[in-house]
């Protein structure tokens, strides 16, 4: 099992991170491939919520997840077969979870000529939305056999107080 480094931000108002400028160039990405995808069609409406869902998996990546609850925390596992630990980047924040994983090649690799692929562009970009706020300070994460699983404790959530009010 290999130890995947968790970038924590206290605040979540701090939007100004590279993470949060590459969520908003995928997201315009996603938009104009959507609307590729229209033009493509012909401008056939009827089909929006079809090429939205396109558009994010071509240019999103979209591996398989699950997020569970259990014994105060939130569990998070992300299919991410053919990377290792050093391509896996994860924010946390007190509201969601952020992966980012990108396979970038060799330079010493030896050139040669690809006669066909399936394979697509090996970069995938994941936000998910805690059900509730998290304690960024305990969350830990790891990759082991191409599962990322990521580990966060609930926030503790203050207990509700009584305020007396005073009389002038």
């Amino acid at each position: 099992m290999s130890n995947v480094t968790v970038q924590k931000i206290e605040k979540s108002d701090r939007k100004n991170l590279p993470v949060f400028e590459e969520i908003e160039k995928r997201i315009d990405g996603v938009r104009r491939r959507a609307f590729e995808l229209f033009l493509n069609r012909g401008r056939q409406l009827g089909h929006e919520i079809e090429d939205w869902i396109k558009a994010e998996h071509e240019v999103m990546g979209w591996p398989a997840a699950e997020m569970i609850e259990r014994d105060g925390k939130f569990e998070l596992e992300l299919t991410l077969p053919g990377f290792d630990a050093k391509q896996v980047e994860v924010t946390a924040t007190p509201s969601e979870i952020i992966v980012h994983a990108q396979y970038k090649a060799d330079p010493k690799e030896e050139p040669r000529k690809v006669l066909w692929t399936e394979f697509g562009p090996n970069d995938v970009f994941r936000r998910f939305d805690t059900p509730q706020l998290i304690d960024v300070d305990k969350t830990h994460a790891s990759l082991e056999k191409g599962i990322l699983h990521v580990v966060t404790a609930k926030a503790r959530v203050a207990a509700p107080k009584t305020i007396a009010i005073e009389s002038a």
